[in-house]
């Protein structure tokens, strides 16, 4: 932690702290102890730890979805709903079963949430900025948070409360079964519902306009959130929907990056690297109507390189219909396994490649110049962005991101009817 505390100036332990999350800091900022309500407080159970004990909350919602991702994989959490296993998560039930994803940064213990402590309130001040904050983004679409039996308005995704405190965000993969079948066409040829998608039967169809800035933004202007309308009831939710984030300062840094390196290459617009279906990128979340990942390889010409991590790295994006199954499925050419992306968040950026995250055989452990195996398949890596870093192999001691392959060792293949 000392180490750490000298990468900042003007740190002062006496009224400042570091971010304890074992990942890389997303802030990459100290935690003031004047400013813990928009942080997250964690217990490591060797006493001897001197790693801190508060997380940023961006990083908090990144680090457990990693660990609840693992929990899906573990013993009876396999049967649990998505509910179930983040209700359980924490408590004795689900931490039993999910400890190992939670290694502390000492080595000697493994972290948790304090489920004791309860949060600061924010500064009065800070509260009225907030508020005055709110007020001038009165243009933003409006989500309507019902119950089951609301009457939704039109043009109004009645998003489902299913995380009563903390969200999963952005930063982390999973894979659960998705829906099969195709969306249906558009309702509409001069104002669409989407940039591709059209709203599925049983949901109140509405007409998606798009609007520029009036300041000359190349960026749209989402005015509802109706392109969403085709994913299936659970599925239409702040849960699995990126949503605007009050007060959340990495989550913004995350839109700001990415909408400032598009319109660098002035590029209003990005094609998925799947099914080059084109999707129309907007000025607040979500995004686009799919999902952003960084990677080092360039997956097709529409990928955009960037300086992330003070590294050259490709923005690709898969669209919603690649990633639920309707427009095409991604098969491995070794194993046969599909590739599952429906449990990412819509309408954000993941920082690392979420198609090698979870390697679907041990042909995808293999060295990319031997072929021979980088790491020993009983001893998989700790996160998903570990597959996306360089490495030297044991064999013949080539460096390179050996785990990331090529998509022609996938077939991709359009979805049966």
């Amino acid at each position: 932690m000392q180490q750490c505390q000298a990468i900042f100036e003007n740190f002062d332990p006496a009224t400042m702290t570091i971010c304890c999350v074992p990942t890389p800091c997303h802030v990459g900022q100290p935690i003031s102890y004047e400013k813990l309500s928009e942080c997250v407080k964690i217990i490591c159970n060797n006493d001897a730890c001197m790693e801190g004990e508060y997380m940023h909350k961006i990083c908090f919602d990144q680090w457990e979805y990693s660990v609840l991702t693992f929990l899906r994989s573990s013993g009876r959490a396999r049967s649990w709903s998505e509910k179930q296993r983040l209700q359980n998560l924490w408590t004795k039930k689900g931490y039993d079963l999910a400890y190992k994803a939670c290694g502390c940064r000492c080595g000697k213990g493994h972290l948790r949430k304090d489920l004791d402590w309860m949060a600061p309130p924010a500064p009065i001040v800070d509260q009225a900025k907030r508020k005055k904050h709110r007020k001038k983004k009165n243009d933003k679409p409006i989500l309507s948070i019902t119950g089951t039996n609301a009457v939704v308005k039109p043009g109004i995704i009645a998003i489902q409360p299913q995380v009563p405190v903390n969200r999963m965000r952005s930063s982390s993969i999973s894979s659960v079964s998705s829906t099969s079948g195709s969306p249906p066409n558009s309702a509409s040829s001069d104002c669409p519902l989407s940039p591709t998608w059209g709203p599925k039967p049983g949901f109140i169809p509405d007409q998606q306009r798009k609007e520029r800035h009036t300041s000359g933004s190349i960026f749209s202007r989402r005015q509802d959130y109706s392109s969403f309308n085709s994913l299936p009831p659970n599925k239409i939710n702040s849960y699995h929907i990126k949503i605007e984030d009050e007060g959340n300062q990495g989550n913004d840094e995350i839109r700001c990056f990415i909408l400032s390196t598009l319109s660098a290459n002035k590029t209003s617009g990005v094609n998925c690297i799947l099914c080059y279906s084109q999707m129309i990128i907007f000025d607040r979340y979500p995004l686009i109507d799919g999902t952003f990942f960084a990677s080092p390889r360039q997956y097709s010409n529409c990928s955009i390189p960037v300086k992330f991590d003070s590294q050259v790295q490709y923005l690709n994006a898969i669209c919603m219909g690649c990633l639920e199954g309707w427009n095409s499925i991604l098969l491995c050419r070794y194993c046969d396994r599909r590739w599952v992306g429906s449990d990412l968040i819509l309408g954000t950026m993941y920082s690392y490649d979420v198609i090698a995250a979870i390697p679907c055989c041990l042909d995808r452990l293999r060295c990319n110049t031997c072929q021979q195996f980088v790491i020993l398949p009983e001893c998989p890596m700790q996160f998903f962005s570990d597959y996306s870093r360089s490495i030297t192999c044991p064999t013949c001691n080539a460096n390179d991101y050996h785990f990331i392959k090529p998509l022609t060792t996938y077939f991709i293949r359009k979805p049966s009817c």
